[in-house]
């Protein structure tokens, strides 16, 4: 598929830091670009191992998340110590300079952008071989990417990590897996709880079918029986910069993306289902579910997503990742950063 955007780069340099060793010297890399692709401007971060020729590009979830405050969680540690990594946020999200069209607030130009990145990287991060890492909607657009032949090309491989690539189907096992948690709750007769949940279980009687303007309230709910992030014990940090931003930049995005973004013109919250198309990906591909994700369920939508990929070359361990939910990467993230790295080294 032809670009119908021309790449432009600006390049801010936060810092480039040199560590040195007794018989090699490693250079970290700490840069800050932006990608301008038409009327918009991707915030891009490259972080890592200045050495290597191999690039992770982080795809965030969301939609309307960032992808610049990622590298202070304790997983990135050990995958910067051995690659390049990409961090860059999409399109009307996180940290995105310019003036963003509502009618360019699709997955289709989505993937676009993600190719531009993908190019971008190649040039200016000096690497000659490209993996994704997409999680939750990230996950989803990673998926939509590989879909195109030209695109598979560019790819050595992908770690799809929760993907909401059936969103149709993903949303409707959602609202059964939280009112079965209600259920649970409500039978303890707590006065105080009963309430709470019961009017959960009303609101989902109203709004059988979940849209965008439901997405919000969702969230809530399932946060409550932490079924977005479960082991939040085990999400260790490190101290990192983030770029300067207005903090109502940051809010505004994440309340807009979901709430205009599109799948064939029609709300991805109601129409997205890639499941049809998933035979043709034949990139290698490591899945990885969160057995107590509750956004987007693990029973049904993990196993339908391995069996229809066409690639010959995928993997999908069922039995892992049993106290995650929707972020195993970081929640379970010493168990992440082994699967991870021996995939990308087998590629």
């Amino acid at each position: 598929m032809q670009k119908s955007t021309k790449i432009l780069i600006l390049f801010l340099c936060i810092s480039c830091v040199f560590f040195s060793c007794k018989k090699t010297t490693v250079t970290n890399l700490d840069n800050y670009y932006f990608v301008k692709i038409g009327s918009v401007a991707l915030p891009v971060r490259i972080c890592g191992n200045a050495n290597s020729q191999t690039a992770v590009i982080f795809v965030h979830g969301g939609p309307g998340s960032t992808a610049q405050n990622e590298r202070s969680y304790s997983y990135w540690k050990a995958i910067e110590a051995n690659y390049k990594v990409i961090y860059y946020d999409q399109r009307g999200s996180g940290y995105t300079q310019g003036n963003v069209n509502e009618s360019d607030m699709t997955l289709e130009q989505f993937s676009e952008d993600l190719d531009n990145i993908i190019d971008f990287t190649k040039e200016i991060g000096k690497v000659n071989k490209v993996f994704l890492h997409g999680t939750n909607w990230g996950g989803a657009l990673a998926s939509y990417y590989l879909l195109d032949t030209t695109h598979q090309k560019k790819v050595a491989g992908a770690i799809l990590e929760s993907p909401s690539y059936d969103m149709v189907h993903g949303s409707q096992l959602s609202i059964a897996w939280l009112t079965q948690k209600a259920d649970s709750v409500i039978a303890l007769n707590d006065p105080i709880s009963q309430p709470f949940w019961q009017n959960c279980k009303n609101y989902y009687v109203a709004h059988p079918v979940l849209t965008k303007d439901d997405y919000k309230q969702h969230q809530i709910y399932l946060n409550q029986v932490k079924g977005i992030t479960f082991n939040t014990a085990n999400m260790t940090v490190q101290s990192t910069s983030k770029p300067q931003t207005e903090i109502n930049i940051l809010y505004e995005n994440q309340a807009f993306a979901p709430s205009v973004l599109t799948y064939k013109g029609q709300s991805i919250f109601t129409h997205l289902d890639l499941t049809a198309r998933l035979n043709e990906i034949k990139t290698p591909v490591l899945l990885i579910w969160g057995a107590k994700d509750g956004l987007m369920p693990r029973v049904n939508l993990a196993q339908k997503m391995i069996d229809n990929i066409g690639s010959s070359d995928k993997k999908y361990e069922k039995i892992k990742y049993q106290i995650s939910a929707s972020l195993p990467h970081l929640e379970e993230w010493q168990l992440f950063d082994i699967d991870a790295i021996q995939f990308y080294e087998s590629h």
